[in-house]
Formats: structure tokens, sequence, C-alpha cells
């Protein structure tokens, strides 16, 4: 409802990012605290910021290497290797590689009909490949003569297939893009931002019924937390607010062009002179109990915007998983379906309660615990062999060793110093 003039010429109407929401400052439930908002869950349900995600997967055909040296879809050059995968449905009885996924949402092409709906266990481009002449004689034994390089939607997301696109890229390759849809409904965790740097996430979303009211019925949209202004002197955003007032009661457009002879005291005037309080105060009663709130409470519209930071792409957990190769320690990050970090200042904080075992339990036995075989006589890593039960030490030709568990990151470090030449040696204390 406040715009500038400058706003028209760098078309910031095109494609808007918000809603003009009813805004209070206030604290009310306590669920708004450290930056965030309570939201009208009637207001959610009706559309209140509601918003379309779109996940566009791209694939090529790999080509061999041609006449002219040229490898593979888009590294620039000329196509004249031969193509050695191929868009299709996978087979299983001719195709290795084939996990768990399931490949029913693609057609015999390799691609997913357009409103067809697809979750993280779903193939959206099936792909196979030639396997090469030194593959493994097993696979070849069983008549599989291809390995799948299907693409397979992220595992946390899911939505409905919105277009495919099938063509050829500069080089003349086949490729194609699948585009996949997904509604996101606002929800607790979410991030929000009015346009004055006042950034918060969803801290609660509540019932209509519960939202306090103005003596004219109208329940707020968003309530965000008194605190978050004098710190921060955020006045713009407090001016747009009683500004946007004016202009709804009035039906027109509100102007806060900067340097302009507009002063806040006009708008004052032109506020009260429609009958409200002249700074945009109003009385609201406590939708639970019905009884006024105590202060008087700032309220109006305010242009808020859905950032795209949004807790289904950031909730994360893991029990099991992949761990990698080189510490055994599992792996990091989301999309890597990694563990959650315990770091140094996590451990000092356990130390300091005294949890010993809990902390063996987080960075030992959860992590990358690691059998070795120690000599006696000099402390030094000895060769094991499991099977035959023979244990001997390299340096010491002695079969006196003791059983450790240590983690493989440890068993790493000393095998590192070893090639430095520093011997670290575990003296065992039986």
């Amino acid at each position: 409802m406040v715009t500038t003039r400058a706003m028209e010429y760098l078309h910031f109407r095109d494609l808007p990012a918000g809603i003009n929401s009813v805004v209070a400052i206030a604290c009310y439930t306590g669920y708004n605290q450290e930056d965030s908002v309570l939201m009208n869950r009637g207001s959610i349900d009706r559309g209140l910021y509601r918003s379309t995600f779109y996940r566009t997967y791209i694939d090529h055909e790999k080509l061999e290497v041609g006449a002219r040296g040229v490898m593979t879809a888009g590294g620039g050059g000329d196509a004249m290797g031969r193509t050695v995968e191929t868009f299709e449905r996978p087979s299983r009885d001719t195709t290795t590689g084939m996990g768990a996924r399931c490949y029913d949402k693609i057609d015999v092409d390799g691609l997913p009909a357009p409103g067809s709906r697809v979750d993280g266990n779903d193939i959206i481009i099936g792909k196979s490949a030639e396997l090469p002449e030194s593959a493994d004689m097993a696979a070849r034994d069983r008549a599989q003569t291809r390995k799948d390089a299907s693409q397979g939607m992220r595992p946390t997301e899911s939505g409905i297939v919105d277009r495919v696109m099938l063509s050829t890229d500069e080089m003349g390759v086949k490729m194609t893009k699948v585009r996949v849809r997904s509604t996101r409904v606002p929800q607790i965790g979410d991030k929000f931002s009015s346009r004055h740097g006042q950034k918060g996430t969803c801290g609660m979303t509540i019932a209509p019924e519960d939202m306090p009211f103005s003596v004219e019925g109208i329940s707020p949209d968003i309530i965000m937390n008194p605190h978050a202004v004098p710190s921060r002197m955020t006045i713009g955003q407090l001016v747009e607010c009683i500004l946007s007032k004016v202009a709804a009661i009035q039906g027109e457009e509100g102007d806060s062009t900067p340097f302009t002879d507009f002063t806040v005291s006009q708008v004052s005037v032109a506020l009260h002179s429609l009958g409200y309080q002249r700074r945009g105060y109003e009385r609201l009663y406590n939708g639970q109990t019905g009884r006024p709130l105590e202060s008087l409470i700032f309220m109006g519209p305010t242009y808020y915007q859905r950032l795209k930071h949004m807790v289904d792409d950031k909730i994360h957990a893991r029990a099991r998983g992949p761990n990698t190769l080189l510490t055994r320690q599992p792996m990091e990050g989301r999309g890597r379906d990694g563990g959650l970090r315990f770091g140094e200042m996590e451990r000092d904080c356990i130390m300091a309660h005294g949890g010993s075992a809990f902390l063996r339990d987080r960075l030992l036995d959860n992590s990358d615990r690691y059998r070795v075989h120690v000599c006696d006589l000099c402390g030094l890593m000895c060769v094991a062999k499991l099977k035959e039960q023979v244990f001997t030490c390299k340096r010491c030709n002695k079969s006196s060793v003791s059983q450790v568990f240590v983690p493989y990151a440890f068993k790493l470090l000393a095998q590192e110093l070893q090639s430095m030449a520093v011997v670290p040696r575990l003296m065992v204390r039986k």
C-alpha cells in the first residue's frame, strides 16, 4: 500500500514476494520471543503467504570420446562420439546397479508424465549406460549388459511434475529438463521479513478465535515482538504502518518517496481525522478471555515478505547413515544424510557435567570405533589375521598382544605420525 516513485521504475509490482498483512506489535502468548512472529492460522488457511516452489532436474545423454577427442555433453566442442547413455526405463533383467527406489513413475522413454505425483523415493529421469568391456564378468554372466544411471528426486522433497522438456543442447546431444512443483504452506520455522530488515521466523500459528481483536472485529495476521524495534531503530516500519492505515481507509496508495516534504505529523493528522488514534494505537481484546489487553497496541497494515528459507528445506536428523572413507566418521551435511556434529564446545559442556559415559558414547561408540591389536612389549600396532587368530608384532616378532578400541581417526593420526618418523606407542597396562 505504500510505495515510492523509484519502485515504479524498478518494477517492484511485476513479481511481488509479499502481502499487505495486518501487523500488531505486541507480546502475546510468549511464542514471539527473539525475533519470531505469531501468525493467524485462519489467514494461512485462506491462503496467506502460500507459495509454489519449483525444482528443475536436468540430465544429458553422455558420449564416449569421438574422433575429435570430445567426451560429454555440456563441455563444449562438437558431438562426434557415440552415445553410451540412453533415456529409458531400465529393466532389472538387463541392468545392474538398480537400487531400491521406485521406477514406476517414469514411462518407457525414461521421463515422467506431467501431473504425476512424485516423492523422495521416486526416480524422476530414467537412464542407463553401456557396461564397459572391463566390467566384472559376473554381471555379464547374468545377461546384464547395462548400468543404471538414473536420477532420483531429492530424498526430502515431494511434488507434482509440472513440465517435461526433451531437446538437444548446443552440441546436438539429447538432454531433458523435468520441473517439479510443490505448494508450500507457511508453518512454524518459516522465515518472514518486512521491507525494513525486521526478519523473523514463525514461532507459532494461533487459531483465529484465540487471536486478539479490535473493537471493529479486526484480528492481526502477524504479531511481532516490540523488543525487535528500539535497538534496531527501524522507525520506517512504524511510519509505513500508519501511512498504510490511512491509505487503506481512504482507498489510496501512500507515497513514501524520500527527500520530499512528507512528515509523520501529516500522517498522524490524517489518521486522527478518520477517527483513529493519531499514532496508530488501538484497544485490543484478548481472544482467549475476551478481556481488554492492558496496553494499547500499535496495529496496522505492513508489507511483509515470505523469504526462501523454509524449515522443510533445513530439517535434518539421522540415526544411521554413510561414513567418509578417510576417517570412517559420519558424513557432513544434510544433502549427504550426514550426522550432527558434536564439536569441541559440546564436548567441554559434557566434561563440565561429568558425563563420561555419554561422552564415550558420542565420540567413540556412535562415531568411528575401531579395534586394533597392540604389542604388549613395544606398544606398536600389530598385524592381525582374525580368521586364523594369529597376531604378530613386526618389530618384536612376538605374539603377546592386547585388543584395544580406539577412534579410527586416532589410528589414522598415529600412522601419519609414523610416516614422519614420530612413533606413538600405546602402552597397555594389564
